[in-house]
């Protein structure tokens, strides 16, 4: 629901909540992982596609997040090579009147990056599927120079919907992934 053109993708990663029907309902255009790909291999799934097929700019959204119809226009206005929005907690402070406030921690959950972000820096470390593959990508991008920041325009971030929604099984594989992941983050850096 943007306010300029969108060609989306959808990664459904396993999803067992009757996503998968929505989009065939829908006729959405999405690729359906089973078993699921992790966060690492879903963004690099749909950006890879993108890139390879000639976009210059990709917008990322992950799926626990409401975004406003100016998102997408704004963060191209802004003309940064990697530039996101801000997650806020409620609905209502996502509708909020937009005032550019640009800071240098950008938010993974709503981003937009260029082709040359992409080459230069590469795909996101699958060896962290669940977490801190972001924060090593920022990392990454800062190494070689690319600025990577939020404008400050807002969008409702439900949060860790996944995690909260998860059985207690499959909530504690996901707390011992996440335990991994910053184990592996860690020793890299």
């Amino acid at each position: 629901a943007q306010d300029i053109p969108v060609q989306l993708l959808c990664v459904d990663n396993d999803s067992t909540d009757g996503t998968a029907e929505w989009f065939k309902e829908h006729r959405i255009w999405n690729y359906r992982a089973s078993p699921q790909l992790g966060v690492s291999k879903g963004w690099n799934y749909g950006l890879r596609y993108f890139f390879e097929t000639g976009a210059d700019y990709v917008l990322v959204l992950n799926n626990d997040i409401i975004a406003r119809p100016d998102a997408y226009r704004e963060l191209l206005a802004d003309g940064g090579p990697f530039v996101t929005c801000v997650g806020v907690n409620t609905l209502e402070e996502s509708q909020q009147p937009f005032v550019k406030a640009v800071r240098p921690r950008p938010d993974f959950s709503f981003y937009l990056i260029r082709r040359e972000v992409w080459e230069k820096v590469g795909e996101f470390d699958e060896s962290m599927p669940l977490y801190v593959s972001d924060g090593d990508y920022h990392c990454r991008m800062h190494a070689a120079g690319i600025p990577a920041y939020t404008i400050g325009l807002p969008f409702y971030h439900v949060a860790s919907g996944t995690l909260k929604n998860a059985q207690h099984k499959d909530h504690l594989a996901i707390q011992r992934q996440a335990d991994d992941d910053r184990e592996t983050f860690y020793r890299k850096w």
